[in-house]
């Protein structure tokens, strides 16, 4: 049996626990292969035996990003078994139940759904940034959380829990004006200290969107970005600003 865990993920949250999900599936002799859907190439799905799909929450449901990028490169489920989870900075979200949706008319047998609870990343902005024991806690509590998850996978069991139709209709809403207002938030708030940047162009190679350009050394942002904030919280210098303020990045160690 093969497996392929096929996420998006923007700060850390959702990569590293589709790696804990890696790491429980080896436990049990399981070929596993991780799929980062922002950096893969000539992607096919014939060769998986059943998937893990994971996504971090924006607005209450998964990136329009990591959608599509399902839908236009898995065609024919066949009726193939899957988990589906959401990583966020709350308890639950109905993310994952519409994205339940998609793999269906996909064609593929959605087993597991689950909600797992992760660090806020989003503090530059918004929300209060988690302690350090809360850190501890919730990362715990997801490996203890995935363990149990692959297990009951891997005994046949369906663990589904519906979410509010109501929820997740509203999310849907609140979701598309969030686009709409992401496509210009790093032009609108972010800036770069010219001072501490060292022009290596992660930034640029990093945004799924390709909406980070550097002419000459300097960065430009085009009318792209999803608010994902990979490109200032993976730059090796700190050389980003928001709103003219630097701050502490997000790392999950």
């Amino acid at each position: 049996m093969k497996g392929a865990i096929i996420y998006f993920s923007g700060t850390g949250n959702t990569e590293y626990v589709s790696k804990l999900f890696k790491e429980e599936f080896k436990k049990q002799s399981i070929e596993i292969k991780l799929i980062d859907v922002s950096d893969v190439d000539n992607f096919s799905d014939k060769q998986y035996d059943f998937f893990v799909f994971g996504a971090p929450i924006h607005v209450e449901v998964f990136p329009e990003y990591f959608i599509n990028w399902v839908k236009n490169n898995i065609k024919a489920g066949n009726n193939r078994p899957c988990i589906i989870f959401s990583t966020q900075a709350s308890k639950s979200a109905p993310g994952p139940y519409a994205f339940k949706k998609d793999a269906e008319n996909i064609g593929l047998k959605v087993k597991i759904i689950s909600n797992i609870e992760m660090p806020n990343n989003y503090y530059v902005v918004a929300f209060k940034r988690f302690s350090n024991e809360d850190v501890k806690r919730v990362k715990l509590a997801a490996k203890n959380k995935v363990s149990k998850i692959v297990s009951e996978f891997l005994k046949g069991e369906e663990k589904l829990n519906p979410s509010s139709n109501i929820r997740s209709i509203v999310g849907k809403i609140s979701y598309k004006g969030f686009l709409l207002y992401s496509k210009g938030w790093a032009k609108r708030n972010l800036s770069v200290n010219y001072d501490k940047c060292i022009k290596c162009g992660i930034c640029v190679k990093k945004c799924p969107t390709v909406n980070i350009t550097m002419d000459n050394g300097k960065i430009d942002f085009k009318n792209n970005c999803i608010s994902c904030q990979r490109c200032i919280h993976s730059c090796p210098a700190n050389a980003f600003m928001y709103k003219d303020k630097h701050f502490d990045q997000y790392k999950l160690s």
